[in-house]
C-alpha cells in the first residue's frame, strides 16, 4: 500500500486467510471517509469478501439488523461476519488466486474499511448505506479467531443472495454469514434458561452416526452444521472466547 494510505490505517489484528498469514488494518480515525481512502490508493488493492468469526459488539449487531432483520438472536454474541476488504501483496500482484480465492498467492496486508476501532465522537446511529455511496456508519467488531476465509466479490454464495453481484461496490458493507455449527435448543428451563439435562430434537450424523444408521444425541453441545439433523437445532458459533458463558452468548 502507498505511504499515504499506510498513514491512514492501524494494524488491529493478525489472521490466517486462505493458508497465509496477514495483518488486518482498520482506518483511523473512525471518521476517516471513504473518499480519503480512495484518494490514498485503497482501490489499488485486490477487493474481496473477508469472512471471520467475530465477537459481536452493539454497533455490529445494529448494522446486521439493518440489512438482515431478525437473523440475530437477542442474546447472540458470536457470529461469522462477511466484510468487504482490500488486500495488498508485498510484490504488487494479487494476494489470492483469481479463480476461486481458495489459496494464497503471496503474503500481504488487508484493509477492512468497515472495521473501525476508534469510535470516539462517532454517532453510531448514523444509517448504513447498503446500496453504495458514502457512509460514516462504523463498528468496533473484533475478530476473535485467527482463521478467516476469502471469497471473490459477486460470486460468494452465502445463501439468500447475501453477497449479490455488485455488493463489493460499498466497502462499508457487512453481512451475517450462515454459521458452520449447530447446537441443540436446550433453552428449555422453566425460567427460559439453559437446561443441560434437556433432550431435544437435534442429533448429529457423520462421525457420530449410530451403528443402525441413525443420528446420535451428543448432549447440549455444538457440532458441525453439515451433520446436524432435527427441528431443534439452532445455528451457533463453534467456539467462544475463554471465560464467556456459552448459555448467555450462543
Amino acid at each position: 500500500m502507498s505511504p499515504q494510505l499506510r498513514n491512514m490505517v492501524f494494524a488491529a489484528a493478525a489472521a490466517l486467510v486462505a493458508g497465509g498469514s496477514y495483518v488486518l488494518f482498520t482506518p483511523v480515525p473512525a471518521t476517516r471517509s471513504m473518499a480519503e481512502l480512495r484518494d490514498a490508493g485503497i482501490a489499488d488493492g485486490q477487493k474481496f469478501v473477508l469472512v471471520c468469526p467475530e465477537r459481536l459488539t452493539a454497533q455490529t449487531k445494529r448494522r446486521i439488523e439493518k440489512v438482515q432483520p431478525g437473523l440475530l438472536r437477542p442474546s447472540q454474541g458470536y457470529a461469522h461476519v462477511g466484510r468487504v476488504a482490500d488486500c495488498f501483496s508485498f510484490d504488487g500482484g494479487n494476494c489470492f488466486k483469481p479463480a476461486d480465492f481458495s489459496s494464497l498467492v503471496t503474503n500481504g496486508e488487508i484493509i477492512v474499511s468497515s472495521l473501525r476501532r476508534d469510535l470516539v465522537g462517532v454517532d453510531a446511529s448514523v444509517a448504513d448505506n447498503p446500496d453504495g455511496g458514502e457512509s460514516d456508519a462504523v463498528d468496533d467488531g473484533l475478530q476473535y479467531a485467527a482463521n478467516c476465509e476469502a471469497y471473490k466479490c459477486g460470486t460468494y454464495d452465502a445463501g439468500d443472495g447475501l453477497f449479490p453481484d455488485g455488493a463489493c461496490t460499498n466497502r462499508n458493507r457487512l453481512w451475517l454469514v450462515p454459521s458452520p455449527c449447530m447446537i441443540p435448543n436446550c433453552w428449555t428451563a422453566a425460567d427460559g434458561g439453559w437446561d443441560d439435562n434437556a433432550v431435544v430434537d437435534c442429533r448429529f450424523l457423520g462421525p457420530w452416526t449410530e451403528s443402525d444408521g441413525g443420528a446420535h444425541w451428543r448432549g447440549c453441545n455444538t457440532g458441525p452444521a453439515q451433520y446436524a439433523v432435527g427441528s431443534q437445532c439452532v445455528p451457533t458459533e463453534c467456539s467462544i472466547v475463554a471465560g464467556d458463558d456459552p448459555t448467555q452468548w450462543l
